[in-house]
């Protein structure tokens, strides 16, 4: 899969994706890579007066009309760069099954649930469909699809909240240092507190 073909599924996203980069980084890499590309929507500007929303645009028109594959690599490699924690967390799992991750033809689905359900303790789901597809990782289509793919603003639903999370009517509130307020007594109360 070339990275054109690796952004597809992710057009949803795609604002999300260029949001954390440097605008000035991605116009840099595109000019000495791709002279035409940069002609066509960079040439005679200074890289701070385009502003996000016009070099996004810029980015979506060569990766989703022209499909410019040199664009596309620079964003992979800009996108690593810049969640290099979740891409050395996603390298490291993958690595347990084989140390050359290019070895790997498929990564079964026990396993890649596994990998997923530790990454989610750390990052955000549309982070990790991102690295996933970005970096060709082998995790099983279907899989994808469940986990990690779907609406933009959906997220995994956990299990059940944690017990201490869970709170009664007519429960003390916690306070911000730890203790309880008596009912009654807090923000919402109408009790403006001690004066």
């Amino acid at each position: 899969m070339n990275a054109v073909e690796a952004f597809g599924p992710l057009e949803q996203d795609f604002d999300r994706i260029i949001r954390g980069l440097d605008l000035g980084l991605i116009i840099e890499h595109i000019r000495r890579l791709d002279r035409m590309a940069f002609a066509r929507h960079f040439q005679g500007y200074r890289p701070q007066t385009l502003g996000r929303r016009r070099v996004t645009e810029s980015l979506r028109f060569e990766l989703y009309e022209r499909h410019n594959d040199t664009v596309a690599e620079v964003l992979v490699l800009l996108w690593n760069q810049f969640h290099r924690d979740l891409y050395q967390a996603m390298l490291a799992l993958v690595r347990t099954i084989h140390p050359k991750v290019e070895e790997i033809e498929r990564i079964p689905d026990d396993k890649a649930n596994d990998f997923i359900d530790e990454l989610l303790l750390s990052f955000d789901r549309r982070d990790i469909h991102a690295c996933v597809r970005l970096n060709d990782v082998r995790f099983s289509p279907e899989v994808i699809q469940a986990r990690l793919a779907g609406p933009s603003g959906a997220a995994p639903v956990p299990a059940e909240p944690p017990a201490e999370a869970v709170l009664e009517a007519g429960d003390p509130v916690p306070a911000p240092g730890g203790e309880s307020l008596p009912e009654g007594e807090g923000r919402n109360s109408g009790n403006p507190g001690p004066a």
